[in-house]
């Protein structure tokens, strides 16, 4: 598999180029998002920057070409060195000591994944199980894109069967989180993909989380743990990529639920969620777009089903056809 880590003619340091230099950040942000709301958004991002930010970011790009700090070892694809570091800013509030030293703990921890040997993996090498196995206890997909262009993902989390899925991982979730890395950095691939396809700055994904059949029993403690690791690897690791949560389905214990999992996110990620019951079609039209979502949630394309790939797409893109090929056949029977 070949990564793309930049596009062909960019540099991945900054060194003499100067930001407006880049014909990526002349790319808008496509309407209905923070980054196009410039009235809103506290001039924290590119076609707005506020001075003050600006300067700060400007010192940040010093101290990454003092440092001589490559960015490849922070992104596998960069469209852009500026959005990129950006997004480590918004997610410390501006704060240059606190960025800097979260970028070097993500570079360090990228290293000790060694991530770019596991996107040379397919998800199944990554489980140690057959796809279709772990579809069959966890129902989830990338299933095209929103109104706003962001790739969007469902995860039928009601039907998240954690005992069977412990037991395929051989006893424990480490598979589980190294695959949840590479959906991680599958988001990413898309959001790249997206934005020279539409020429927008796509950097963050929608997830819509179907939670119909979530009880109290369960939120075990396992479950808690794998949530605890996920939701701690998209925060710290993966900062800004998020775009919207929006939960479905929610029963009437629901917020119990929630009530348990809400001290483990930040206030950044809770203020990106929505939470609603089976009146949820208007929640979905306002922020997906009825044309973009399956039947089976309120739109018009084809349902999704067990017997869809969960990342068909993704992984034709990443060079995979004849794995989407056999996954869906074993899907179908």
């Amino acid at each position: 598999i070949l990564l793309r880590y930049t596009t062909p003619s960019k540099s991945v340091l900054f060194y003499s180029r100067t930001m407006s230099s880049s014909p990526v950040c002349d790319f808008p942000y496509p309407e209905g998002t923070p980054g196009a709301d410039f009235k809103n958004n506290g001039g924290k991002y590119i076609r707005n920057l506020s001075a003050p930010n600006q300067a700060i970011l400007t010192e940040l790009i010093q101290w990454i070409v003092t440092e001589n700090i490559n960015l490849n070892d922070l992104s596998l694809d960069i469209l852009d060195e500026s959005l990129l570091l950006l997004r480590y800013l918004r997610a410390n509030n501006f704060n240059v000591k606190k960025t800097k030293k979260h970028i070097v703990t993500n570079i360090e921890w990228r290293k000790s994944q060694n991530i770019p040997e596991l996107m040379k993996q397919n998800p199944e090498d990554i489980l140690g199980c057959k796809l279709a196995d772990l579809v069959g206890f966890f129902p989830h997909w990338h299933s095209g894109y929103d109104k706003t262009g962001r790739p969007l993902l469902f995860k039928q989390q009601g039907a998240f069967d954690i005992k069977e899925i412990k037991k395929l991982c051989g006893g424990n979730f480490e598979s589980m989180l190294r695959y949840h890395i590479w959906e991680q950095e599958v988001a990413s691939r898309l959001c790249y993909e997206q934005s020279l396809k539409t020429r927008t700055i796509i950097e963050t994904v929608t997830v819509v989380l179907d939670v119909k059949g979530l009880t109290l029993s369960s939120i075990s403690s396992d479950f808690r743990a794998m949530m605890n690791g996920i939701i701690k690897m998209d925060q710290d690791m993966y900062p800004e990529t998020l775009g919207k949560i929006l939960i479905i389905n929610a029963p009437s214990v629901f917020p119990m639920i929630f009530g348990l999992l809400k001290p483990l996110l930040d206030p950044i990620t809770a203020a990106k969620i929505n939470i609603k019951g089976t009146d949820h079609k208007a929640l979905l039209d306002s922020s997906i777009g009825l044309e973009f979502l399956p039947e089976n949630y309120c739109g018009t394309l084809p349902p999704l089903t067990s017997a869809v790939h969960p990342y068909a797409e993704a992984m034709v893109l990443l060079g995979e056809g004849d794995l989407v090929a056999a996954v869906a056949a074993e899907l179908a029977q």
